[in-house]
């Protein structure tokens, strides 16, 4: 496994737990993360399996939940699931494509993922302008950045700071593996417990080690002393829901390759963001119908699955059901994922032939919603564990 550790400001070292003087903390959920081409026969563990695992690395470490008499310092946001490579991304010769900066972004710290991107782009450039060469160490990330990988990352944030408003990050902590030989419901614990003691640290170089697997955890998700994870009420209301939930949205989406845009304060989890009408008013007329179908049937599909998962208990019953429910409706799902192509397809040549910028950039949004495949459902991040 790999471990990214790092503290954005060298100089304002975070306070880490002792002994004697342990770290309160409140710890968010940004949802299950599966990004670029589609893997078939993925089965991710429940969110209180991952939740549930953080919480014991947590205690090994001497983090203790907050509560209204210990209140926490520390607000722990924490993204998992499985980055692939999207080979549907949009090559160019000025910027990276957000699944590319994602899977270097997991692997390296961000100084060397900063000289990676502007080494590839130099790369890419004319070869009269300079062709520079990766050095060995930029090598050896890219190949990890090439591999399927299972994830967990971990950002810690002034939990003062986050009530005033402000975005202040401690430290974040990246754990990864390659996918093959194991299963995410393995490596997920495997992963936080080998990772734990990194949090908080300030890494120079990615850390490679060797990590012995464990049980896969199928409780209810409980903190040390059987607390709860879920933060006191009380706790919560000392940062402002909006802001609360685009923090949350952004550590998401960095780590899933997708764009992010703010959302509404109307008391939903955020969710990846999606096309704008004005985009879609560029289509022709066939298109633009083929894309409004392909969206309400895609939605449909989501609607039913997610009151199959609601009207099941958390763990295997729930994953059981999301695989019957995808049995069932495999012609519908085939044919959505056959349009999908085929609408991409077509968005594909109209931003090419695009001579407004404006215009292309609009469409190659919108074409986003599209390079994600379409072979099986899941459930909604966090649905599985409700």
């Amino acid at each position: 496994m790999l471990v990214v550790a790092e503290q954005p400001d060298t100089a304002a070292k975070p306070v880490l737990p002792t002994p004697a003087q342990p770290v309160y903390y409140v710890a968010y959920d940004t949802g299950y993360i599966e990004a670029g081409d589609a893997i078939g026969g993925e089965h991710p563990p429940g969110p209180a399996v991952v939740a549930q695992a953080l919480h014991q690395t947590l205690a090994a470490q001497g983090f203790r939940p907050g509560t209204v008499q210990s209140p926490p310092s520390v607000a722990l946001f924490y993204s998992w699931g499985l980055l692939n490579v999207d080979s549907h991304e949009i090559r160019s010769s000025d910027r990276l494509g957000l699944n590319l900066k994602a899977r270097i972004a997991l692997v390296a710290s961000s100084e060397y993922a900063r000289l990676m991107e502007q080494d590839i782009l130099d790369r890419r450039q004319p070869v009269w302008v300079r062709t520079p060469i990766l050095n060995y160490r930029e090598r050896d990330l890219m190949d990890f950045a090439r591999d399927e990988r299972y994830f967990v990352v971990v950002s810690a944030y002034d939990f003062a700071a986050l009530s005033r408003g402000e975005t202040k990050l401690l430290w974040r902590t990246k754990m990864s593996t390659r996918s093959v030989g194991v299963t995410m419901d393995e490596a997920m614990p495997a992963l936080l417990g080998a990772g734990g003691p990194y949090f908080g640290r300030n890494l120079r170089e990615t850390a490679n080690l060797h990590a012995p697997l464990v049980p896969a955890w199928s409780g209810a998700a409980v903190g040390p002393g059987g607390q709860e994870t879920a933060p006191p009420p009380a706790t919560v209301s000392q940062v402002d829901e909006r802001f609360l939930q685009d923090l949350v949205a952004r550590e998401h989406l960095e780590f899933s390759g997708e764009r992010f845009e703010a959302r509404p304060n109307n008391g939903s989890r955020p969710a990846a963001a999606t096309s704008a009408p004005a985009a879609q008013s560029l289509l022709p007329a066939a298109l633009a119908s083929r894309v409004d179908a392909y969206q309400r049937e895609k939605s449909a599909l989501q609607e039913g699955l997610a009151a199959q998962v609601k009207a099941h208990l958390p763990g295997t019953d729930t994953r059981q059901a999301i695989d019957a429910f995808n049995q069932e409706n495999a012609p519908r799902i085939q044919a959505l994922a056959r349009e999908r192509e085929a609408i991409r397809d077509e968005l594909s040549r109209l931003a090419a032939a695009s001579t407004d910028p404006a215009a292309g950039k609009s469409l190659s949004a919108l074409l986003q919603e599209f390079t994600a495949d379409v072979r099986q459902l899941d459930a909604p991040a966090g649905a599985a564990g409700k």
